[in-house]
């Protein structure tokens, strides 16, 4: 997997380019507002790779716990191994 701060320089000089192309094609007043539209669709799209767990770093992958008394990892209430109820959360 890339590092998420490259996937975020990507994304800036795309939608810098859609930018500049929009600007360009339809003038200013429009360029902009297309601008702003493309860039608030390139946002709920992002968005929503990211919730769907495709997308940059563990965000939509859940937490995962582990187990104070006996070290076991689970994603449930109480730990299966021990039935323990203490447990700390891993992002």
């Amino acid at each position: 997997m890339r590092n998420p701060y490259i996937n975020m320089i990507i994304w800036m000089g795309i939608s810098a380019a859609i930018s500049f192309l929009l600007t360009k094609i339809f003038g200013l007043w429009i360029g902009l507002a297309l601008t702003f539209g493309v860039f608030v669709l390139i946002n709920i799209i992002m968005r929503r790779r990211m919730l769907s767990g495709g997308g940059l770093g563990p965000i939509g992958g859940g937490v995962k716990y582990r187990c104070i008394v006996c070290g076991h990892v689970f994603k449930g209430g109480e730990c299966p191994r021990c039935g323990s109820k203490m447990r700390s959360a891993e992002f």
